[in-house]
């Protein structure tokens, strides 16, 4: 009967650090996704800047006249 107890003790004790290990596992997997998102968001802040810079440039282009630039020849083109 001892034996039976003590097999069920060490069974649950395995089954919660199996558990305990894959809790740390999933918190450092959150972190790095919380870190991922605060880059991402980073990134979105600046393309968005840039974003609304060219818009102005573009807009101060359409009142200056032409917006698109010229053609190049095609001779530019060819490999050398």
């Amino acid at each position: 009967m001892f034996y039976a107890v003590l097999i069920c003790a060490l069974a649950l004790l395995c089954v919660a650090a199996v558990e305990f290990c894959y809790m740390m596992f999933l918190e450092s997997v959150v972190r790095q996704h919380k870190r991922r998102v605060s880059e991402l968001e980073r990134e979105n802040a600046a393309l968005r800047l840039e974003l609304e810079e060219t818009e102005s440039l573009l807009q101060t282009d359409e009142t200056d006249g032409e917006l698109w630039p010229e053609v190049l020849d095609r001779d530019d083109y060819r490999v050398r």
